[in-house]
């Protein structure tokens, strides 16, 4: 047993944290420390896990690595490791875990990589493919070296929120005008449109060896917005530019850690679009989990403790996809299916359930919107395809309006 805990630094309760990575330090012996800005949404949930309760659940502000630091000090908490899976936490908590010296991630690299302006930035000076950018703020005109169609986003955004292709400055100063008045005086970046597919890259790293552990080539919802709506493993597009992408992630500055990045095959290549310096989300990090035999939250954890990484241990035969539903109306889920799992000995389907029946679904155009998400590991292609077609006509939903 560790004598001194994993501190997790965690804002909105998240499976990811709950369900993966608490359950595995406590695999490894580590008692956890869970630092958050929402106690009481933790407390209520762990009164019904019992099993996987942290040790301790502190609250403070966490986007202020400051006052992390004073909370763990004032505990006299000494931490064997520092973590965080939010986006929105990963220069905290490397702050924090440079402040405790424990092995963490750089925490400017962490900055480029959330803020997507700066991460433009740094890519342009350091040479990288990057498209045409701007960084457009509430009152300011357009830029009058636009290149229609644009893709607006928010700098600091997440899950396609708000992400929207416009293809004409009328269009774009409506989306300022609609954006603003929720979110006056946030910065919008302004990017020209890539065309051509979407993979990722998903890469696991101990500060000397970097793995890229595979990726899944992504299809979208069609323009103006950009919803995930299945993601297949290891598929044809991200596995024949995988050591291009590599490259481009490397040179930006992704060193430690998990990482998942996103990336658009244009005709001249792969160009970096996004970087989210954690595990992969929406549900994925639970096929890994599958697809590496348990390891993968854990061997995560195992790198903030200043393990070594394995660079045989990640690779898998199997075949995986996730398929998204994602509501089309507003109105009240009437009928929902609930989660359900079908395991064969060639597949494994698990179906999880995103929305609760009675809940109003207000449709945001984002991978917010999903309703559902079924994803399938098996043996083969042929496997895969039976195990899709046996559970997914069973799957329903009606939303009223």
């Amino acid at each position: 047993m560790h004598a001194n805990p994993l501190v997790i630094l965690t804002h909105v309760r998240h499976p990811a944290v709950t369900e993966g990575f608490i359950p595995a330090a406590q695999r490894l012996g580590l008692p956890v420390v869970l630092l958050t800005d929402c106690r009481l949404d933790h407390l209520e949930y762990f009164s019904a896990n019992p099993e996987f309760a942290p040790q301790q659940i502190i609250e403070c502000d966490v986007f202020n690595p400051l006052s992390a630091i004073d909370a763990l000090r004032t505990l006299d908490i000494q931490p064997a490791a520092v973590f965080s899976n939010s986006d929105h936490l990963q220069t905290s908590a490397a702050l924090v875990a440079q402040g405790f010296d424990v092995p963490g991630k750089d925490w400017r690299v962490c900055y480029a990589a959330k803020n997507k302006a700066a991460m433009r930035k740094r890519l342009r000076d350091l040479g990288l493919p990057t498209p045409w950018f701007h960084s457009w703020t509430q009152g300011q005109p357009l830029p009058a070296d636009a290149r229609f169609p644009v893709v607006a986003k928010p700098r600091e955004g997440v899950a396609s929120l708000d992400v929207q292709l416009c293809a004409s400055a009328e269009e774009l100063q409506a989306y300022g005008q609609k954006y603003w008045s929720r979110f006056p005086g946030r910065t919008v970046l302004l990017e020209s449109f890539l065309r051509g597919p979407l993979f990722t890259l998903e890469t696991l790293s101990d500060g000397r060896h970097t793995r890229a552990v595979g990726g899944f080539d992504v299809r979208l919802s069609e323009p103006p917005h950009f919803i995930e709506l299945e993601a297949t493993w290891n598929g044809p597009v991200g596995l024949r530019h995988r050591e291009q992408a590599l490259a481009q992630v490397l040179a930006f500055g992704v060193g430690f850690g998990v990482c998942h990045s996103e990336f658009v095959l244009t005709e001249n290549g792969p160009v970096l679009i996004e970087i989210n310096y954690r595990s992969i989300g929406d549900g994925r990090e639970f096929m890994l989990e599958r697809l590496f035999d348990g390891r993968w939250f854990e061997h995560a954890l195992r790198l903030h403790l200043g393990q070594s990484l394995d660079l045989q241990a990640w690779q898998t035969p199997k075949q995986g996809l996730v398929r998204y539903y994602v509501a089309q109306n507003t109105g009240r889920l009437v009928q929902a299916s609930e989660d359900r799992t079908e395991t064969s000995p060639r597949s494994h389907a698990v179906y999880r359930s995103l929305r609760k029946q009675g809940e109003e679904v207000r449709l945001s155009q984002s991978n917010k919107d999903y309703l559902g998400a079924l994803s399938v590991i098996a043996d083969s292609e042929a496997d895969l395809a039976q195990a899709l077609s046996a559970l997914e006509p069973q799957l329903h939903w009606e939303i009223r309006a």
